[in-house]
């Protein structure tokens, strides 16, 4: 029997992705190790954690569920509807204005607000209701923890949010929002690798050039992993140009050691690729080679720490 008592919703948090695969999180802790301020602290960890919770969790479900890049999204992101309504067209009009005359920009208005409510009660809410009311709290969430992790924080994470906005404005193609089908890779690979990157560097006040530049060798990476459905060719020269360039960027800055397993790293990378290429099975090439840009990533942000 069902228990007519108890909490009203409830949370669950389960892995979408194997743990090495390349996402916000993980940007957000190679900036965090670049800015050299990490230490051995329960303060610390606090503050990793609350980075982790705004890049991974809050903002990403802003972006999935906003742009619509969620696996369990039946329709287009809630942005893209919310922006382009399909209103009907024929609907009570909303007593909000009495006494209007018909044709008149007041009449116009309460016919319009009427249409739209009826699409929300008939449309919007039965099918994508949960979705927006997710979309909600993750963007408190992303608020309040970017209001605590400093005002820094705070502008990073309303761009990410922004960014996400724009990518709704895009046509898409194909009936689809992808940012490799519509041409926006770019911003996606900006919003959810280069900007929490910086976030996770501006938390612990460790946001300088060095690691901003840092950050963008490997967003280059990322976009291209982005790319490998539309274009592998591409995909491929992106990745290897994003993590030859942070090998030159540890070079000129003296930290050769890095730079030295930065460009060791590219070899496997590179052996996938021709073993791909000979099996004619491109689509492994972005899961296989992600475990070497990770580790390449992470000993980067490392050689860069003051």
């Amino acid at each position: 029997m069902h228990q007519p008592v108890g909490r009203l919703a409830q949370l669950r948090l389960y892995p979408i992705r194997p743990l090495w695969t390349l996402g916000p999180g993980w940007a957000a802790i190679g900036g965090v190790l670049s800015s050299g301020r990490l230490a051995f602290s329960p303060e610390t960890f606090l503050k990793l954690l609350l980075v982790w919770l705004l890049t991974e969790l809050a903002l990403g479900t802003v972006w999935d569920l906003g742009v619509g890049e969620s696996p369990w999204q039946r329709a287009n992101g809630i942005w893209k509807q919310l922006l382009d309504p399909r209103l009907p067209e024929v609907a009570p009009p909303l007593p909000l204005l009495p006494y209007t005359q018909p044709h008149s920009p007041g009449r116009r208005l309460a016919d319009r607000l009427g249409r739209w409510c009826l699409w929300w009660r008939t449309r919007f809410w039965p099918e994508s209701g949960r979705e927006f009311a997710t979309l909600v709290v993750a963007l408190g969430m992303a608020l309040l923890l970017g209001i605590t992790l400093g005002r820094g924080v705070l502008g990073w994470a309303l761009l990410v949010v922004a960014l996400s906005w724009l990518i709704a404005l895009l046509p898409s193609r194909q009936g689809r929002t992808s940012p490799a089908l519509n041409g926006a890779a770019t911003i996606y690979g900006l919003a959810q690798f280069g900007i929490p990157w910086l976030i996770g560097a501006a938390a612990f006040q460790g946001l300088s050039w060095t690691v901003a530049v840092l950050g963008l060798c490997f967003s280059i990476a990322y976009i291209g992993l982005i790319r490998q459905a539309t274009r592998p060719a591409h995909s491929f020269r992106l990745i290897g140009a994003g993590q030859a360039t942070a090998a030159l960027w540890l070079a000129a800055l003296r930290h050769p050691l890095a730079a030295s397993t930065v460009a060791i790293l590219l070899i496997p990378q590179w052996g996938l690729w021709v073993w791909a290429g000979d099996l004619s099975a491109f689509d492994r090439y972005p899961r296989n080679v992600q475990p070497f840009i990770l580790l390449s990533l992470l000993v980067a942000a490392l050689g860069i720490a003051p």
